[in-house]
């Protein structure tokens, strides 16, 4: 038994590593020889300033570090990122003793496409990504907004994953 020990072992990572979905992320190929892509910034239907350059900026990080996928200008591109970010919510989910605001939650809601440039076909389209972050208040406005943007610059990089991989593990 303590010969094959070692080959179980191995056996027994084998199958856990893929049987929990693993994959090497960034390494799929799209069909029809789509290479490039353009991010185009989202149009902001919200209030929040500024946020749909953090967004764009989120989005363009996480296409730039793709394996198979390469920047490039809109006019170049094989694809195009376009969209629209929709809404942001903010609200007090706790508070303390003394009926003070304790604690923040943030929720943002985009809706995406990811289209081919020359033919203007969709190639992938999401309506109503969301995603929720949460902070701490302070009792201070300045440092209750600087959490704030953290918490939606913490957002805006998790809906742009979830866009990259998405064309991905959708196509």
């Amino acid at each position: 038994m303590k010969k094959y020990f070692p080959i179980l072992v191995l056996l027994m990572l084998t199958l856990l590593v893929s049987a929990c979905g693993y994959r090497l992320r960034g390494t799929q190929e799209l069909a029809g020889g789509l290479r490039t892509v353009a991010v185009l910034p989202f149009v902001n239907k919200t209030v929040e300033t500024r946020l749909e350059a953090d967004f764009f900026n989120a989005l363009v990080d996480e296409f730039a570090q793709s394996k198979n996928l390469k920047i490039a200008p809109a006019a170049e591109a094989d694809l195009l990122v376009t969209g629209v970010i929709s809404a942001v919510d903010n609200y007090s989910i706790s508070y303390s003793s003394d009926d003070k605001a304790y604690e923040y939650r943030v929720v943002m809601i985009v809706n995406a496409e990811i289209k081919e440039r020359a033919t203007n076909h969709i190639i992938w389209q999401r309506s109503s990504l969301q995603q929720v972050e949460e902070y701490k208040s302070t009792g201070e406005p300045l440092t209750i907004d600087r959490r704030k943007q953290r918490a939606l610059k913490r957002i805006c990089k998790v809906l742009a994953e979830d866009i990259h991989d998405g064309i991905f593990r959708d196509f």
